[in-house]
């Protein structure tokens, strides 16, 4: 093969722009035509862009405020959401890829790029926005501003580090995990021995502090509202023995065996081909130099730490781990697995790389196809249960009419759960206001002085037979109209 061969499967800054965007347009475009209804998550971004506060009851502000802006300027939809979490996730693994053209080359890049984009958090979920998606942005910039302290120390490095950190915290709390990869990583290099590592440090956190300090007030002055919700739904459950291991090894099966699966596919035949297309063998290649070691290191820490430090979560403290929250750190797994390799030089061949390209093409076909197929265009009852099920459309077409006449005009406000609610409210031309849970703690966009004059429905999923007063819309979902009386809430 030829240079100019071999460079034609090598991405670019161009091509990976190009490839991005034919990834996006297939995979939202899916979404798009196939889903009867959103995902909650997006919902709940559409929901609370009505209010925009310095902290909500589940999570920090950050998302709604990028939601916001973005709503201000093309206007709130479902369609908004897609590409909002289409960019976000996109954009991460861009800056992931010229990390890693950085660090090996754009041969190693693309192979590592090619991978990553068959994870299955980020093809099948890419139409996801959520706080998950908003802290993976900063995840990628912390990783490469904490490479950029090391190989160049300045304290303009560390501020930024600071600044960045404080950002996704203000998305999601899990960034801690982060922070610990950062703190491993400076006892690693020694930073304590260099003063401009000490002195950034301190800046870093005075930054990040700074940032994160208007939510920081919020909390105290909330009842620190996001704590009590995640140890209601998974930091308290405090599981038994058998059920933590139970779920620490459905966690690490789901993460490693199944959404990284793909990946692992794309990287050992790439392996095992050009292996055998160069005739080398492990033993034969060439050993780590001091620079390969300090990188091995680096990727290890970034991709097994957040790993392991929810294992023990899990493990020692009884709480519930959502499968979704490896969704912002599983990216940088494939690194750490091609750093194993005893030269990550050879990531770089020809043969590797072309065989990377045939792996992820054949692999994004067999994914689009389950994908199909667990679609409500798909096979019937297969997937059934999923979200993107739900007939919104139709759930609405039993609800509007009939609200409208009962209520003698559009619906102000919707109770129920927030992400029927909120889907139900997407659908309705006068896109009324969800009272989430029936919470004005939980509801800072309605207040309570309004609720005896507005009109209102409350909605929820309901078996048979009904009770009084409750009408079928659809299916098991039904409605009612509601009427709160001064005082009440």
């Amino acid at each position: 093969m030829t240079a100019v061969q071999r460079e034609s499967f090598v991405l670019t800054g161009r091509s990976v722009a190009v490839l991005l965007l034919v990834y996006a347009l297939v995979w939202l475009g899916s979404y798009w035509v196939t889903a009867l209804a959103a995902p909650g998550d997006n919902v709940e971004q559409l929901i609370w862009i009505h209010s925009l506060e310095l902290g909500y009851f589940k999570h920090p502000p950050m998302p709604t405020w990028i939601m916001a802006v973005a709503a201000a300027i093309f206007g709130p939809s479902i369609g908004l959401t897609y590409a909002l979490g289409g960019l976000l996730t996109l954009g991460s693994l861009a800056i992931f890829w010229k990390l890693l053209c950085q660090m090996r080359g754009k041969a190693y890049a693309t192979v590592a790029l090619l991978a990553a984009l068959c994870i299955t958090f980020y093809c099948g979920r890419l139409y996801y926005y959520n706080h998950n998606v908003v802290m993976m942005l900063w995840i990628a910039l912390a990783v490469v501003l904490t490479w950029q302290v090391t190989i160049k120390p300045s304290l303009w490095a560390w501020a930024l580090l600071g600044a960045v950190s404080g950002l996704a915290m203000l998305s999601k709390y899990q960034y801690v995990l982060a922070l610990a990869v950062i703190g491993l990583w400076w006892l690693r290099i020694g930073a304590w021995k260099n003063p401009v590592h000490v002195k950034g440090t301190a800046l870093a956190a005075v930054v990040g502090l700074l940032v994160l300090s208007p939510h920081l007030y919020w909390l105290t002055t909330h009842d620190w509202m996001p704590m009590r919700y995640a140890e209601r739904t998974s930091l308290g459950l405090h599981l038994d023995t058998a059920a933590r291991i139970k779920m620490s090894w459905k966690f690490a099966v789901d993460w490693i065996f199944n959404r990284c699966m793909p990946a692992w596919i794309v990287l050992g035949v790439a392996l095992w081909w050009g292996r055998r297309k160069s005739g080398t063998s492990p033993k034969s290649e060439q050993p780590r130099t001091t620079e390969d070691q300090m990188l091995r290191e680096f990727w290890l820490l970034w991709g097994l730490i957040p790993l392991l430090s929810m294992l023990v979560l899990c493990l020692f403290t009884g709480s519930f781990l959502h499968l979704q929250w490896g969704t912002a750190f599983m990216f940088l797994c494939v690194p750490a697995a091609m750093e194993l390799v005893r030269n990550p030089a050879i990531w770089g061949s020809a043969a590797m790389v072309r065989t990377a390209w045939v792996s992820f093409g054949v692999l994004q076909a067999l994914v689009l196809l389950q994908f199909w197929l667990a679609s409500p265009m798909g096979l019937s009852g297969y997937k059934s249960s999923h979200q993107n099920h739900i007939p919104v459309d139709k759930i609405v077409e039993g609800i509007a009419p009939a609200a409208h006449k009962a209520l003698g005009g559009p619906v102000d406000i919707i109770i129920g759960p927030q992400a029927l609610a909120g889907r139900i409210s997407m659908e309705l031309p006068e896109r009324p206001r969800v009272y989430a849970e029936r919470n004005l703690q939980y509801s800072p966009w309605i207040h309570a002085q309004e609720l005896p004059r507005s009109r209102i429905i409350e909605v929820a999923v309901l078996p048979d037979p009904l009770a009084d007063g409750w009408i079928r819309a659809y299916g098991m979902w039904a409605w009612r109209p509601v009427k709160i009386a001064e005082g009440e809430h």
